[in-house]
């Protein structure tokens, strides 16, 4: 008996997995402090979560579109002309069942056998998986030092004539930094030059802390026919589990993505479309208070770690994650992988790994979590790398 090759080279989400295994402590009793997941620890909102209930109660439980309905099109396309300057037609914008499958459908839509994507660690933990699943090669780039997106020099030593996509985060998941107009444009300006697509996941949009967010599309106009925006409604509105991903593409490939999903999930259920448009319409400003107490956490995080010593990180400028380097406290040929298993079973800390971005040596340490698990959670650390 055989199996796909493809599939056979996808491994499974670390994150999810270490996630899991430390639910499944906690329900045996032991207190285990989970910083390992992806996940704003507040709620989404009431207004949101009301909208969703009334249109349950009004009977909106059948099948919707694939892609998405026109009204939740239409508030993604404003969204993005009041947010982010674009201009967008609705039948450019697909919406799937979270940022993840509309990735990973534009990876199947647009890769073939052999083509070649170059990521830059670190990077989100599904990019490579997804990348290999539609049979293509992630060509990944080491981290560089300071953790922010490698030289143009450096990106293009990598460069192939198989390259066919560059795709890139910003705020970045998992170090968080965020691109300057000038990077972006110095970015686009080389871009420009490349016949690749260019895939921006720009998911942490709204947790853009020391600076505005901007869209490399908005700094640089002249990519848009092969540019695919990817964004979501998991993070900006603590809405993971509602499962709404979009993204905004040339006519040609939306098709092409929309087509997947109708054979895939289908849809995503109408009493969620209308719920996501309640949020879209809002924005920011419905989101900001518990924006802010996350970059109060960012910064209580950051002097916690000041005060106690050793610690090496990059400063986070957006999302919700400290990428702390322990590769020099790391003894006898000890893995960030390993050293993360041993935190979880001697010290009940859940720390996702850097080899899950394609950065060994690293730990990603979510402040998404309350002041006193926060400072709970540097201290064991703390003693873990330093006692």
């Amino acid at each position: 008996m055989t199996f796909s090759k493809r599939i056979l080279s996808v491994k499974p989400s670390p994150t999810l997995a270490l996630n899991a295994k430390a639910v499944q402590m906690s329900k045996q009793g032991k207190k285990v402090l989970n910083f390992a997941i992806g996940e704003p620890d507040y709620l989404t909102p009431s207004l949101v979560v009301d909208r969703a209930i009334e249109s349950l109660k009004a009977g909106r439980t059948r099948y919707t579109p694939s892609g998405g309905g026109p009204e939740l099109r239409q508030a993604i396309a404003d969204k993005l002309m009041r947010d982010n300057g674009l201009s967008f037609d609705i039948n450019q914008i697909v919406v799937g069942a979270g940022a993840k499958e509309i990735l990973f459908h534009t990876f199947m839509s647009l890769l073939n056998d052999g083509d070649e994507v170059i990521l830059t660690a670190p990077f989100w933990v599904s990019y490579a998986d997804q990348i290999r699943a539609a049979g293509a090669v992630p060509v990944i780039i080491p981290i560089p030092d300071g953790g922010r997106m490698p030289s143009l020099e450096v990106i293009e030593s990598y460069a192939t004539p198989k390259t066919k996509a560059f795709i890139f985060n910003s705020p970045n998941n998992p170090a968080g930094y965020i691109l300057t107009e000038l990077e972006l444009k110095t970015l686009g300006t080389y871009l420009s030059n490349k016949p690749w697509w260019i895939i921006a996941d720009e998911i942490y949009e709204y947790m853009s802390f020391d600076a505005p967010h901007i869209s490399l599309l908005k700094a640089c106009p002249e990519l848009r026919d092969r540019f695919v925006l990817v964004n979501g409604m998991s993070k900006a509105f603590a809405m993971t589990g509602w499962r709404v991903g979009y993204c905004a593409a040339p006519i040609e490939l939306a098709a092409m993505v929309k087509s997947l999903q109708s054979h895939s999930s289908t849809c995503i259920p109408g009493f969620i479309e209308d719920a996501s448009v309640v949020a879209l319409k809002a924005g920011l400003p419905l989101m900001e208070k518990d924006i802010n107490t996350l970059r109060i956490r960012r910064d209580l995080a950051v002097q916690t770690m000041k005060k106690l010593g050793g610690f090496k990180y990059l400063y986070p400028q957006g999302a919700y994650y400290l990428f702390i380097d322990i590769r020099s406290q790391l003894k006898n040929g000890e893995s960030s992988l390993a050293f993360s298993d041993r935190l979880l079973e001697q010290f009940n800390l859940a720390i996702a790994p850097g080899e899950a971005f394609g950065a060994p040596g690293f730990l990603r340490l979510s402040y998404a979590a309350s002041n006193a698990t926060l400072l709970d959670g540097i201290e064991r650390l703390h003693k873990a790398l330093f006692t």
